[in-house]
């Protein structure tokens, strides 16, 4: 029988396996699951590892996907982020409001900044307690995400049209930044990393602005990344990202997130066994407010659609907290049948 990591690695590289691997994207999720308060686990290395390694063990997952949250890039520059006691980092500074700012941001060292440092520890901590036998995923931003960190969702947005200049010092310095802190990262121990890139959905830019400013950008990125040593990368864009999955599979990453909005047998017939999927059950209606019995027939029949092909079973985007442990152990339950 193979175990979690050999699970994944084995998708990842197109292998045989015994079951489909599980590794749903759950990480503060579990710190309420587990009585956390969020503070805590946004603010201690350890904390942070000992829930993502409890909740694993607790569901007999595949793999584990640690995440510090949007604004880490944005702190670990330098911007003011409030931590609530049981919430998630609220960003209060956009470094970049005039992007005149940007060549001071260069002096930076982001790996020493904000919470970087306690990240990086919470993920080797998680490595070292459970990556022989478990997958070990940590999250960065990528570049369009970052840059709406520092410059404001919509301004950079707003910025592609009317100055796509200075956006494209923006993006280049994200770039830049990605690829310094997944050397950086690489030293976990962890084996993948995945890019978080939320704002690159269809639902925030229009493909054809993605092909021209973020593609040139992920394909080095991903490029720089697997050079350094990191064996798989991965991108997780949000909604329907059907118009552009071909382009995510240009990037070179290994595997890429699939929302809910797309149904995974288009979703594979699409991909066309390039490169692996992981997906794709509704985190909210599916997850936070269904019931464990509607959770088990959904995720029977996603097993029934993705079945023979390079699959990881998981929620589309990110399960919120408060997510009932019942649905969690009718979804683990579910996939020990693949």
């Amino acid at each position: 029988m193979m175990n979690g990591r050999q699970r994944v690695e084995a998708i990842l590289a197109g292998s045989p396996v015994d079951r489909l691997p599980v590794m749903p994207i759950l990480h503060s999720g579990y710190a309420t699951l587990l009585g956390v308060p969020l503070g805590q686990f946004y603010t201690s290395a350890e904390v942070m590892a000992s829930v993502m390694v409890r909740g694993c063990r607790m569901f007999g997952f595949d793999g584990v996907q640690l995440s510090m949250g949007v604004t880490g890039e944005a702190e670990a520059l330098g911007a003011a982020v409030e931590q609530p006691a049981d919430g998630a980092p609220l960003l209060r500074q956009h470094l970049l409001a005039d992007p005149a700012d940007l060549p001071s941001l260069r002096m930076v060292d982001p790996t020493c900044g904000g919470r970087m440092p306690m990240f990086y520890g919470a993920v080797e901590t998680a490595v070292r307690q459970i990556g022989a036998l478990t997958y070990v995923l940590p999250t960065l931003r990528g570049p369009l995400l970052a840059a709406s960190q520092l410059r404001g969702v919509q301004e950079i947005l707003m910025d592609l049209i009317d100055w796509p200049d200075k956006a494209e010092a923006i993006l280049d310095f994200t770039t830049e930044t990605a690829l310094r802190l997944g050397r950086w990262l690489l030293g976990s121990g962890a084996r993948g990393l995945v890019l978080g890139e939320a704002t690159c959905s269809p639902n925030f830019i229009s493909p054809r602005f993605y092909r021209r400013f973020v593609l040139p950008r992920h394909k080095e990125l991903v490029r720089g990344l697997k050079a350094a040593g990191w064996l798989a990368v991965g991108l997780h864009i949000c909604g329907d990202i059907t118009a552009i999955l071909d382009d995510i599979v240009a990037t070179g990453v290994d595997f890429c997130d699939v929302d809910y909005q797309v149904p995974a047998g288009k979703a594979i017939d699409l991909a066309r066994n390039r490169i692996a999927l992981r997906g794709n059950l509704d985190p909210s209606a599916d997850f936070r407010f269904g019931q464990p019995g509607e959770i088990e027939a959904r995720t029977r029949a996603l097993l029934q659609d993705v079945t023979g092909s390079r699959w990881i079973l998981s929620s589309g985007c990110d399960i919120p907290p408060g997510t009932p442990p019942e649905n969690l152990t009718a979804f683990a339950r579910a996939t020990a049948e693949g």
